[in-house]
């Protein structure tokens, strides 16, 4: 018998199967030559006054993982999510030589928040057997169907009212599918970010610095993730660095203080992105939705309007 090699490939959206530990960073905060607040994460010069804060660096990668259950020569292999909310993961061979696989592989499972999920199991059939295969994994159950309880509350203070900059299919960045639906409101630096709908935090970065319009920003952005009860889940973008106030796993009601908003990420200016996102079978998409109006009817999103919250 030949010992196996097994490759596994990986092509995650936003996920990875390798863990990662992340130093601790320090938190600069201090005003310019002009008075503006700097928050970085390089020390200024000796004859600068700055605070400074310990930020934990974000968990990469994502919190997925692959075990082999059972042994060398028949392998059982379990998706390990630590996610607050569940995750579909697929499992497709790459190799597999003199070996059975059961259930036949691509095989797709759901694994639920917080739990272990048995996906496949791999036999010999024959000598010099050997295997290799791929994973992918995207957030959300593909079950999950949009269906709010209520219009969603504009996601900052009661009173405050704020421009909405792009809106459905806006051409400068919502042309994608996990995008195409997304709102983008000129939200100042540092104001509260207010939860639309009440969910749990299952996904939450906040240790960005930085943003701009090079590429290199696309996956740097602070956000939070909170799934609804129905499975869909809502996604704050370009948060302020160190602002998050809420935990993983928290339950959060409508109307929450989720953190202040920001310009990190790819972003030409301070700004809250908001998008409601489902799982259609590994893909993520974004989903229309309506804010609701001074007279808690619907209204949908449309740039160059002022959206309040009544």
């Amino acid at each position: 018998m030949m010992p196996p090699r097994v490759l596994v490939a990986v092509a995650m959206f936003g996920l990875a199967l390798v863990t990662a530990v992340g130093l601790a960073k320090q938190l600069y905060k201090y005003r310019d030559a002009s008075g503006a607040w700097i928050f970085t994460d390089k020390p200024p010069g000796a004859d600068v006054r700055a605070e400074v804060r310990p930020l934990s660096a974000s968990e990469l990668p994502a919190r997925i993982s692959l075990r082999n259950r059972g042994t060398p020569e028949a392998p059982v292999l379990a998706v390990v999510n630590d996610y607050y909310g569940p995750v579909e993961v697929e499992i497709s061979a790459e190799r597999l030589e003199n070996m059975r696989a059961e259930p036949p592989l691509p095989v797709r499972v759901v694994a639920p928040a917080r739990a272990e999920t048995t996906a496949v199991t791999l036999k010999p059939t024959g000598p010099r057997w050997r295997y290799s295969y791929q994973v992918r994994a995207v957030l959300g159950d593909p079950a999950a169907t949009h269906q709010p309880e209520q219009p969603y509350a504009a996601p900052f203070a009661s009173g405050q009212r704020f421009a909405i900059g792009q809106a459905f299919d806006g051409a400068f960045s919502h042309r994608h599918a996990q995008s195409r639906y997304a709102v983008d409101l000129s939200l100042p630096l540092g104001t509260p970010v207010r939860a639309a709908r009440a969910g749990t935090v299952m996904e939450a970065t906040s240790d960005f610095f930085d943003g701009g319009t090079d590429p290199k920003y696309r996956t740097r952005a602070n956000a939070l993730r909170i799934l609804h009860a129905d499975g869909t889940m809502a996604l704050y973008a370009h948060l302020h660095p160190d602002s998050v106030r809420v935990a993983l796993g928290q339950r959060v009601e409508r109307g929450a203080w989720l953190a202040n908003s920001g310009n990190t990420g790819y972003s030409t200016g301070p700004h809250l992105h908001f998008v409601i996102q489902r799982n259609t079978g590994m893909e993520l998409i974004s989903i229309p939705f309506e804010f609701a109006g001074s007279d808690g009817q619907g209204i949908t999103p449309v740039a160059g309007t002022l959206l309040a919250a009544p």
